[in-house]
Formats: structure tokens, C-alpha cells, sequence
């Protein structure tokens, strides 16, 4: 029922966002008592998580810290694969998926969710590794934290990560539209839509996984490759 539900609004919002005019609305952010070191007091060898300018964001969505693995493996094996001159693969092998359940840990939050995010994130390391492009998890993750300054409570950040990976997702979609669009925008047309207990919540997180779903797409290019989702 869930999952069904998550798709009729992936469905609904990318047509909200096609259709309606690009306002931005002042971000309100979620205060909590917790902060980065708090974090860091649970994950001390996960250097994602220490990370000062993208800590908070991992700490907050299991699905946004396994795309950063995944990139981060993806990116690998396609220089790999380049040096190694082997033609281009289109899917992980067995092999290379097992490396988001050696790396998981329960700190980490949701497992399936992690897993979702580092098959997205391996997908778009590797394309960018076979295509020339620079290392650029970094600056994909930087779209998605803007305004994000607080580690939320076990209950909240489990709402954050579903929207970000729902976000993610629909940014995935044929006819995501990528030009003139921010978190705020996304968020404001997601908060129309969702109107739960944690809807401030889930529709932070989706606008920040939209944001890193559509990050280095040309506006030239409405979507970036659909087999680059993170389908269940």
C-alpha cells in the first residue's frame, strides 16, 4: 500500500512541477537538539559521516549515504573498466552489489534504502567514470544540503530518507523537468500534496533527492537516463 502510494505521488509531482509556474518559498527548517556530533558519536570510522560540508546529509538519509558509496565504487570500477579496456557495462555484477552489505551498518539507518541508494549511485559513478567526467559525488550531494542544519530524531529522519528516496526517484522520470528548478520548489508543491503528521519532513527530503536526482543534467536533457533509477 505504501509503495503504491509513493508512486501515485511521484506520478502527481512530476506533472505539478511540468505545469506550474517556477515561485520558490523560504525553506523552514526542522529544529532539533541534535547536531553533527551527535552523529559522530555512533559512526566514528565512517568518514562520510565526520565529513563538515556533507555530514548532516548522510546522517539524515540512509539512501543519499549509499549513493555517496556507491558513486564512489561505481566511479571505481568504470576507470577500472577503462584501463582495463573492457566495453561498458549497463547493471552491476553480483559481486559489485554485495559491496552495499559489507559496507552498511545499522548506524546507518534504513538497509533497503541504502541499498536503493548505492545501486543509483553505482549506476551514475560508473557513467560518469565511462564518459570522461570528473569525480563528482561532492558536488551532487552539495545541490541536495542547501539549507539542512539539524540531525533529526530516529522517527523524523525515517520520514526525511522515504521522501528522499522517493524524490530521487521521480527524478528519474522521462519528463522530470530540470530547468529553474530548486529545493524550495519542489518542496513547497510536495507540502501541497502531502499532508501527514511528518509531511514537513518527507517533502525535505524529497526536494533534496529531486535536486541530487537531476544534478549535472542538462536542461537540454529532461531526464537523465531512466535505467539510472533506483527502482525496487
Amino acid at each position: 500500500m505504501k509503495l503504491r502510494w509513493t508512486y501515485a505521488l511521484i506520478a502527481v509531482f512530476v506533472g505539478a512541477i511540468a505545469s506550474l509556474a517556477q515561485t520558490s518559498t523560504q525553506f523552514t527548517s526542522v529544529a532539533t537538539g541534535a547536531r553533527l556530533s551527535h552523529a559522530r558519536s555512533f559512526t566514528a570510522n565512517e568518514p562520510h559521516i565526520q565529513s563538515e560540508t556533507l555530514g548532516i546529509l548522510y546522517a539524515n538519509s540512509a539512501f543519499a549515504h549509499g549513493y555517496r558509496h556507491g558513486y564512489e565504487q561505481g566511479f571505481h570500477v568504470g576507470d577500472l573498466d577503462i584501463h582495463m579496456g573492457r566495453n561498458a557495462r549497463i547493471a552491476m555484477k553480483s559481486s559489485e552489489s554485495g559491496h552495499a552489505s559489507r559496507e552498511y551498518q545499522l548506524s546507518f539507518g534504513n538497509r533497503q534504502l541504502f541499498h536503493e541508494g548505492y545501486a543509483a549511485g553505482f549506476h551514475t559513478g560508473y557513467a560518469d567514470a565511462i564518459s570522461g567526467v570528473e569525480f563528482r559525488a561532492t558536488e551532487r550531494a552539495k545541490a541536495a544540503i542547501a539549507g539542512l542544519t539539524d540531525i533529526l530524531p530516529n522517527t523524523r529522519r525515517a520520514h526525511f530518507d522515504e521522501g528522499f528516496a522517493a524524490g530521487y526517484k521521480s527524478a528519474q522520470s522521462q519528463h522530470a523537468p530540470v530547468a529553474h528548478i530548486n529545493v524550495e520548489y519542489v518542496e513547497h508543491y510536495c507540502r501541497q500534496t502531502v499532508t501527514n503528521l511528518y509531511s514537513l519532513e518527507y517533502c525535505s527530503g524529497f526536494g533534496r533527492g529531486y535536486l541530487l536526482g537531476i544534478s549535472g543534467t542538462s536542461p537540454d536533457h529532461s531526464s537523465m537516463a531512466t535505467s539510472q533509477g533506483a527502482g525496487r
